[in-house]
C-alpha cells in the first residue's frame, strides 16, 4: 500500500477525480447532444433522438427523424455508465419533454467519462514528465496538477465535452510513437488511440496524420521497423470501421455526418457535406485574442503555459528532437483548425475551448524546463499554477460557460464583466442561465445550509472543495518526500514503456 502512495502519479489522479466529482453542472446544448445519444442508445437500442430533441439546439434532422449533431466517440464511452445507473433502478430518460437542466445520470455520466479520462490524463502527464525529464515525484505531480486544475482542462474535465477525451488518446498515441521502444503492440495501441480521437472529435484529424507522419518518419530513419507503421495502420481501423458503421446507421452513408444535416439555422449556414468541419483560410487577426488577449486568451486562461516555449528550448538543448517537432506541430495543428473555424470563440465556454486538445502536448515541455532544476523556475511555475488553479476554479463555479456575447455586443472581458460580479455577490443579471454557482457535492447534500448563506457569501459552499484538496496535496508532499541520495529515475515513476534515452 505504501508503495502505491509514493506514486506521484497516484495522487494526481486522486487530487484530480475528487475535484471533478465536486460538481454538477446543468446541460447546455453541447452535453446534452451527446447525452442524449448515450441514453438513446441504452433505452432504446437507437441512435435516433425522436422524443430526446428538445434537450438540444445541436442536433441534425435527416429524413424525419433527428440525431446528434457530434461524433459519436463519447457518447458511446457513455453507454457503460448508464447502464449501471439504470440497473441500479434509475428510470428511462423523459420522452417528449421540454428541455430541463439536470438529470442524475448526466452527473454519473459525465465523471465517468470526462472526469476518468481528464484525472488518467493528469497522472500520464505526471508519469511522462518523470520518465522523459527525469523530474523527482514533486515536480513531476506538480506537471499533472498544473494541467488538471489550472487550464480549461478542469472545466471541460466536469462537462460532457469530448476535449479532453480527445487530449488523452492524441497524447497516449504521440507517447507510443515517440517515447519508448519499437513494438508492433505499442504501434498498434498508437493507431488506434488516434483514430479513436476523431471519432470523438473529427477536427482533431489533423494531430493523428501529424501523429502518423511521425511515425513515418521515424521508420525512414531506421528508428522503427515497417511492421509498425503497418501496424498503426491496423490499429487505426477499428476505430475508423466504428464511425462508418454509426454514419451508415444513422445517414445511410459511411461518409456522412451529423455536421451535414444541422437543424439548427446557425450551424447549418456554418458545416455543410462539402465542408463538414466549416473551415476556411485562418485568420491571423485572431492569434492575439486565441493566444493572449483577456477574452479566448490561452496563455490568460492557462498561465503556466508561458514556460512552454523556454521548454521547447530546452528540449532542442537536450536534442530531444522527437518530442520537441511532435509536441510542436500537434500544438500547431490544432491552433491552425480554431484560426480556420469562423465560431472560433467556441460559444459559452471557458477559455479558448477549441483549443484544449492541445494542452498535454503544450504542458510537456514545462516539464523539460523544471527539469533545469533551478529554484527560480520550480517558484515561477508554482505561481503560475496556483494563479491558473483560482482563476479556473472561479469559472468552473459559475458553471464554466461564459457568453462570449450577449447578442451583438461582445463581453471583452468574461472574468470582469461575468464571474467577478457573481462571486462577489452582485444581482444575479436577468440574461444569466441558472444559478449563482453551478450545483456542488456539498450543495446537493446539504441544501438547506446552501441556501441561507446570504448573496455575497454564497462562495463559502466551495470551502470544503478547497480545503480537501488542500489536504491531499499536502499529504501528497509529504509521502514523495525523496529519499536521500535516491537517483532521479529511482524515486520518480516513469510512464510504461518510457525511456528517457529513447525519446528523440
Amino acid at each position: 500500500m505504501t508503495g502505491w502512495l509514493r506514486r506521484p502519479s497516484v495522487w494526481v489522479f486522486a487530487v484530480l477525480l475528487a475535484s471533478y466529482a465536486s460538481f454538477w453542472h446543468a446541460r447546455d446544448w453541447n452535453t446534452a447532444s451527446r447525452l442524449m445519444l448515450t441514453y438513446s442508445l441504452v433505452d432504446r437500442g437507437t441512435v435516433r433522438l425522436d422524443g430526446l430533441d428538445k434537450q438540444t439546439g445541436d442536433i441534425a434532422f435527416f429524413e424525419g427523424h433527428y440525431y446528434t449533431d457530434k461524433a459519436p466517440g463519447y457518447s458511446f464511452l457513455g453507454v457503460a455508465p448508464y447502464a449501471v445507473c439504470r440497473l441500479a433502478g434509475l428510470k428511462p430518460h423523459p420522452l417528449d419533454r421540454e428541455g430541463f437542466a439536470h438529470w442524475p445520470a448526466d452527473y454519473v455520466v459525465t465523471l465517468c467519462v470526462s472526469g476518468l479520462a481528464t484525472a488518467a490524463l493528469g497522472a500520464l502527464l505526471t508519469s511522462a514528465a518523470s520518465g522523459l525529464f527525469q523530474l523527482g515525484p514533486r515536480r513531476s505531480a506538480l506537471i499533472g496538477l498544473a494541467f488538471g486544475l489550472a487550464t480549461p482542462a478542469y472545466a471541460y474535465a466536469t462537462l460532457a465535452y469530448g476535449h479532453n477525451i480527445t487530449g488523452l488518446a492524441l497524447f497516449a498515441s504521440f507517447l507510443w510513437i515517440v517515447a519508448g521502444p519499437s513494438g508492433w503492440r505499442r504501434s498498434l495501441a498508437a493507431g488506434a488511440s488516434a483514430a479513436f480521437a476523431v471519432v470523438v472529435e473529427v477536427q482533431s484529424a489533423p494531430v493523428a496524420v501529424v501523429l502518423g507522419t511521425a511515425l513515418l518518419v521515424r521508420c525512414l530513419s531506421r528508428g522503427r521497423r515497417w511492421t509498425d507503421l503497418i501496424a498503426f495502420g491496423l490499429g487505426a481501423l477499428a476505430p475508423a470501421l466504428l464511425l462508418a458503421a454509426y454514419n451508415l446507421t444513422a445517414f445511410g452513408k459511411v461518409w456522412d455526418m451529423g455536421y451535414f444535416h444541422h437543424a439548427t439555422p446557425r450551424f447549418a449556414d456554418v458545416h455543410s457535406a462539402a465542408n463538414p468541419l466549416g473551415l476556411s483560410r485562418p485568420d491571423w487577426s485572431k492569434c492575439y485574442e486565441l493566444l493572449i488577449g483577456r477574452y479566448r486568451g490561452l496563455l490568460f486562461h492557462a498561465p503556466v503555459l508561458w514556460l512552454t516555449v523556454p521548454g521547447w528550448v530546452v528540449l532542442g538543448m537536450r536534442r530531444q528532437w522527437g518530442l520537441l517537432l511532435v509536441s510542436l506541430a500537434s500544438c500547431l495543428a490544432v491552433f491552425l483548425v480554431n484560426l480556420s473555424y469562423p465560431e472560433w470563440t467556441g460559444g459559452w465556454s471557458t477559455g479558448p475551448r477549441l483549443l484544449v486538445p492541445l494542452l498535454p502536448f503544450a504542458i510537456l515541455p514545462v516539464g523539460a524546463f523544471l527539469a533545469l532544476d533551478r529554484r527560480g523556475i520550480t517558484f515561477a511555475a508554482l505561481a503560475l499554477t496556483l494563479v491558473g488553479a483560482v482563476l479556473m476554479l472561479m469559472d468552473v463555479g459559475v458553471g464554466g460557460r461564459l457568453p462570449d456575447s450577449l447578442g451583438p455586443v461582445r463581453l471583452n472581458d468574461p472574468f470582469v464583466n461575468v464571474v467577478w460580479p457573481l462571486w462577489r455577490g452582485d444581482p444575479v443579471p436577468r440574461w444569466w442561465i441558472g444559478e449563482r454557482f453551478t450545483r456542488t457535492v456539498v450543495s446537493v447534500l446539504a441544501p438547506e445550509w446552501a441556501r441561507s448563506l446570504p448573496p455575497e457569501l454564497t462562495w463559502c459552499g466551495f470551502a470544503p472543495l478547497v480545503a480537501a484538496q488542500l489536504v491531499l496535496v499536502a499529504a501528497m508532499v509529504v509521502f514523495l518526500r525523496p529519499a536521500r541520495r535516491q537517483s532521479a529515475s529511482s524515486s520518480s515513476t516513469k510512464a510504461p514503456g518510457i525511456s528517457p534515452g529513447r525519446a528523440g
